[in-house]
């Protein structure tokens, strides 16, 4: 009996034992649990005040998402990069490049080290250093960082992937501020072929695309071909909005300009009219 009563003593005092180590344990995961909702609620604030445009709040928010990342997880996560990065591109819209190109530069390499250097979040970081600099007209510091943004999105997601087409247009308008327009045209034609098998050949987004380049293409000289991207642009707009929108006005000024630039006077006046028109339709 004494046997037994020792016995059932030793199993009431493990059961203690073990259940005071679970409580234990559940008091010190509760903390980093909760720790890291208030992290992914803060993320998430961050980004949805972004996309509002609501910059000032969203600084705010990213300022404290990034401090419980730190607190939280472990140096080196990539939850710590997301909020670096996401912060960054806060600091940038407000034109605080000396803030955001360190956090860039500190999610890139947590990036690198935690998932590889040709991994799409690498490209992402990469893709964002690249806008701060041409925000500031640093062409070419952007430049490499757009190159080899498109290099790892290429090699992941496949040349003609939709993932490609943003930093094709990017080194695009990069070449044609800087008036390379003949190596601007191959950026924008390649993207606009991506769109085409994308969206299909009637899709609004795809006229915006066909003005830039037809006016790449006026100023090369190359006149049959600007006319023709301009009317196709045109025609897409016309049957998605109708003929008095005033996206119909923007892509006829466009016209116009071209016209009286290659001596066709009366047919750039008559598009000026139109235009002026759809304008004070607008105004009323």
């Amino acid at each position: 009996m004494v046997t037994i009563g020792n016995s059932m003593k030793h199993l009431r005092l493990c059961g203690t034992k073990v259940f005071f180590i679970l409580v234990l344990f559940g008091a010190c995961a509760l903390p980093a649990y909760t720790q890291e909702n208030s992290w992914k609620e803060l993320n998430d604030k961050t980004t949805s005040l972004l996309q509002k445009k609501r910059y000032a709040d969203a600084i705010k928010a990213g300022e404290e998402a990034l401090k419980v990342a730190k607190n939280t997880f472990p140096s080196g996560n990539t939850r710590i990069a997301d909020s670096m990065n996401l912060l960054g591109i806060l600091y940038r819209t407000y034109g605080r490049y000396a803030e955001a190109e360190p956090l860039f530069h500190q999610a890139l390499t947590i990036y690198k080290e935690s998932l590889g250097s040709d991994h799409p979040s690498v490209a992402k970081v990469l893709y964002e250093i690249a806008e701060m600099f041409l925000l500031q007209d640093k062409y070419a510091e952007a430049e490499p960082f757009y190159k080899q943004s498109l290099g790892i999105y290429e090699q992941v997601f496949g040349p003609d992937h939709p993932g490609v087409v943003n930093v094709l247009n990017r080194l695009g308008e990069l070449y044609q501020d800087q008036k390379k327009y003949a190596e601007a045209i191959p950026f924008y034609k390649r993207a606009l072929a991506i769109e085409e098998k994308t969206v299909g050949s009637g899709h609004p987004d795809l006229a915006s695309a066909m003005n830039n380049l037809a006016t790449l293409y006026y100023y090369q000289g190359e006149n049959m071909m600007a006319e023709s991207l301009y009317k196709q642009a045109l025609e897409i707009y016309e049957k998605e909005y109708g003929k008095d929108h005033p996206l119909i006005a923007t892509i006829l000024e466009k016209m116009a300009d071209f016209y009286e630039g290659t001596g066709r006077k009366n047919e750039a006046k008559q598009l000026r009219e139109r235009a002026k028109k759809i304008y004070s339709n607008y105004q009323q």
